[in-house]
């Protein structure tokens, strides 16, 4: 029997399942509060009860799981945290980690513990939406992934989403090829994303994720089960990128009539060699060696 949301007169929000309550929330007639109950439900039905009519009897409900360790520290890496009350810029005071509320005051400071202790308080609906949005059954490590993406991705995003769909079919590699898609913005890959997706991906398939907190490749290089060794990012740095991955960008720099000794570094004259071959392809040219640039160079 599909999920129902029930508001009573006494400003509490129960969700209905199968003749049961599966959840109370206190709203105290905030609206705010009403707002996120409903935004984190799966229910499908929202019924406003009439005023003579009883609140059910909360009989006993289900545990709750939470994110583990792993995932806690996944997340915690890749948010930002800021120990002093801040604008969010749309007039929203914020503090650690995106924590929102009354309770967020301007001048107010807190340390790094009760950052988390609020994270952790935060996590608190993100677990119970993945808990009763996930229909199959997932390890620690798979629901701490799916938290994880949850928190960042927002409820609505999470719930609608192709991977949540292909999970509930049962089909677990295909939702954990899932979550490097979800790393653009307006449209355009963004590095930090494509990390955070990919270590998401690693702690759901129960391998370890902190190598991509230094991964410098496109996040399209996902086959079955595993990543393939993705071709660097190459550019200009100090100390200079060096092997032969550069070494066969530039050779097929040379191959394209551009004027470069190959000697696997990457230094000024191949960042001017590769801005010379992108001007002449048409690509934007910053010297950058990625996916349009080694497409483009036949590698």
């Amino acid at each position: 029997m599909p999920r129902s949301v029930e508001l009573f007169g006494d400003g509490r929000v129960y969700e209905i399942e199968n003749d049961q309550v599966v959840k109370v929330t206190e709203t105290n007639g905030d609206i705010e509060t009403l707002i996120d109950a409903l935004r984190f439900s799966v229910a499908t039905t929202f019924i406003i009860a009439p005023p003579d009519k009883q609140p059910p009897d909360v009989a006993g409900r289900r545990g709750s799981k939470h994110i583990n360790q792993a995932g806690f520290k996944l997340l915690t890496t890749f948010e930002g945290c800021v120990l002093t009350a801040y604008d969010d810029g749309g007039g929203v005071l914020t503090i650690g980690y995106g924590h929102t509320g009354n309770d967020v005051f301007p001048g107010m400071t807190i340390s790094q513990k009760q950052a988390e202790e609020l994270l952790i308080g935060d996590l608190e609906k993100f677990e119970s939406y993945v808990e009763d949005a996930v229909e199959v059954q997932v390890n620690d490590n798979q629901f701490s992934a799916l938290v994880c993406f949850c928190f960042n991705v927002g409820p609505e995003a999470f719930g609608s989403s192709t991977l949540l769909r292909l999970l509930n079919e049962g089909n677990y590699q295909g939702a954990a090829n899932q979550f490097p898609v979800w790393n653009k913005v307006n449209g355009q890959p963004w590095l930090g994303l494509t990390r955070r997706r990919l270590a998401e991906r690693a702690l759901f398939l129960g391998k370890p994720w902190q190598s991509f907190l230094t991964y410098e490749g496109t996040g399209q290089e996902v086959t079955g089960e595993t990543i393939s060794e993705a071709p660097r990012t190459l550019k200009l740095t100090e100390p200079m990128m060096q092997g032969e991955d550069v070494r066969q960008v530039q050779e097929a720099l040379k191959r394209a009539g551009i004027n470069l000794s190959p000697d696997g570094f990457f230094g000024k004259d191949s960042d001017s060699a590769v801005r010379q071959f992108q001007k002449q392809k048409g690509l934007t040219a910053d010297g950058v060696v990625g996916a349009q640039t080694l497409k483009k160079l036949g590698l």
